[in-house]
């Protein structure tokens, strides 16, 4: 008789549970032990919160859907919230409403304040299903390619082109050759100065907190340290551990990189990039809209020193200046990130400035 039980973790749970021998002769890991460590210190996060449920289909784990804790700030006030994250369900499951059972175990949970984003147009399908989401943001980022990556890009869209990697990957190499070339002409010397730093000082917090009014999350110093002290990947090869989880924990090189942007003594920008790879990111961007292009030239800077492949950005003054401006990229690509909420914040949705950072919900971990 085929048995399906699902079992809800907590926060308070999640130390012993990663500790557990169940975890360590799981055939599927349902997260990371880094990510796991993450989300315990993570300041938002309560003891009693669901963090991660779980599907046993006859005591056997084949199904999981992750929650990430967080806070929605309006002007009426400040809701405690959960994003969902990382749902997978084992294929021999499908068809027998398991995502359904997940989902409605977290509703339960977290009394239906729920958020979602990058989700697959197969999830959307799950969650227009639920009828319980509305839109919540649209907003416009850009990309920009700045050496050809088609071997790294092309598989991840569509596994036929697995096949012809090597290929792909010799085109690349020749390609590079006179964009390299190309690239030298976009080496500039610039008259703002990025210092590197591994904390918010006090001046860069008060810097940052004059220009974050209106943030829908509204992160605080210890919540934006967070972040960058707890990184959901961690640099290495594939081990025992990435191979059993099916999102990503691993990388060739991941970090976080904090950056004071001054103008002679004048503090005008604090930028929080990630680098994964050869591809970088900026989570968390405060400047004054009259600095974009300032900012964008530390951006650049850092780019050619990391020999990234691509960048990508959601800040509106960032893609503003790099949609209009002549840049190092070969090719810029518009595309939206999609956000949405459960019904109960709809009222508010038209009464509150709705700033989104890159790295808000968990998108800077990836």
């Amino acid at each position: 008789m085929e048995e399906i039980r699902v079992r809800p973790l907590k926060v308070k749970e999640l130390k012993a549970y990663i500790d557990s021998q169940e975890f360590e002769e799981s055939a599927v890991l349902p997260i990371s032990r880094h990510r796991a460590l993450s989300h315990i210190e993570n300041p938002r996060a309560q003891p009693d919160d669901v963090i991660l449920v779980l599907v046993y289909f006859n005591n056997k784990m084949e199904a999981y859907l992750g929650v990430l804790p967080d806070e929605l700030h309006f002007k009426e006030g400040t809701y405690r919230v959960g994003w969902l994250s990382c749902m997978w369900v084992n294929p021999i499951l499908r068809g027998k409403g398991i995502a359904k059972r997940l989902i409605q175990t977290v509703f339960d949970a977290w009394d239906h304040r729920i958020l979602v984003t990058e989700f697959t147009v197969a999830a959307k399908g799950l969650y227009d299903y639920t009828k319980q989401f509305v839109d919540l943001a649209q907003p416009v980022g850009v990309r920009g390619y700045l050496r050809f990556n088609w071997s790294e890009l092309l598989p991840k869209r569509d596994e036929k082109w697995q096949k012809w990697k090597p290929v792909l990957q010799l085109s690349d190499a020749l390609l590079n050759i006179p964009n390299s070339l190309r690239l030298a002409l976009h080496k500039k010397q610039s008259n703002v100065v990025a210092e590197q730093v591994t904390t918010i000082d006090e001046a860069s917090w008060q810097f940052i907190h004059s220009r974050k009014s209106g943030e829908l999350m509204n992160r605080n110093q210890a919540e934006i340290e967070w972040i960058y002290n707890n990184p959901w990947l961690k640099e290495g090869p594939e081990d025992k551990d990435s191979k059993r989880y099916h999102f990503s924990s691993v990388a060739n090189r991941f970090q976080f990189i904090y950056l004071k942007v001054k103008e002679g003594e004048e503090l005008i920008g604090f930028l929080l990039l990630s680098v994964r790879d050869q591809n970088v990111k900026v989570p968390y961007a405060y400047f004054d809209k009259e600095n974009a292009s300032k900012m964008f030239e530390v951006i650049r800077q850092y780019l050619f020193d990391f020999k990234a492949n691509m960048l990508t950005v959601f800040h509106p003054d960032l893609v503003t200046y790099i949609q209009e401006n002549k840049t190092p990229f070969y090719l810029k690509r518009n595309f939206q990130r999609h956000y949405i909420v459960t019904k109960e914040f709809a009222p508010f949705l038209s009464t509150n400035p709705l700033r989104i950072q890159d790295g808000d919900a968990d998108c800077s971990f990836t």
